[in-house]
């Protein structure tokens, strides 16, 4: 940083003393302007050089999820798109199906996964759902009246129906995530929810 300042000062001398003395007070600040672009790009650069990497999730959980993951997308189609949640050994799948047979398939294909115990699936049949609002926009209004904000609980729309997972402090905030996701509209609602000193 110290040599771009340098540079750019010798820059502005060296025009100065060529009998350039009549050099626009723009020209001056847009210098300015440029050695400061140089340091914000040098900070950022060394930002970034000296983050910590980001650690990845290895545990037991998100290890049998990645191979959860795996079996759905070998199905292809909507089972493919389905997304797989562990928690202590209890998955769940979440997302659509298109006829009968895929929920056999799905049933079948998350038999026997290694670190997994249990499946639930919570699938959807497409297009049976809300046209008047979006799931995000359903998601959304459910935290939002819930007020219950933690990274331990997930909810999901699909279809218009709300599938609340994950875990909480208190009943009453597990009740508070169902009685919200009735009042936003939800066309049902599957509260998998646990207390964290039962999940513990």
């Amino acid at each position: 940083m110290r040599k771009l300042c340098l540079v750019a000062l010798l820059s502005l001398l060296a025009l100065y003393a060529s009998g350039c003395s009549a050099l626009p007070v723009l020209a001056v600040g847009d210098m300015f302007s440029v050695v400061e672009a140089g340091k914000t790009g040098i900070d950022m650069a060394s930002g970034l050089n000296s983050r910590q990497t980001l650690t990845q999730d290895t545990s037991d959980d998100a290890q049998a999820e990645a191979r959860l993951r795996a079996r759905l997308h070998a199905q292809g189609g909507l089972l493919a798109q389905a997304t797989p949640h562990v928690t202590r050994g209890h998955g769940f799948v979440v997302g659509t199906y298109a006829t009968p047979r895929d929920l056999e398939r799905a049933r079948i294909a998350t038999q026997g996964v290694r670190g997994v115990r249990e499946t639930t699936l919570c699938l959807f049949l497409a297009g049976s759902g809300r046209q008047d609002v979006s799931d995000g926009e359903l998601r959304d209004n459910i935290l939002r009246m819930s007020g219950v904000r933690t990274r331990e609980v997930r909810v999901q729309v699909v279809e218009g129906n709300a599938v609340l997972l994950g875990s909480v402090r208190t009943r009453a905030e597990r009740d508070r995530l169902d009685d919200s996701a009735r009042s936003a509209g939800a066309a049902s609602v599957r509260n998998y929810v646990v207390l964290m000193a039962a999940a513990n």
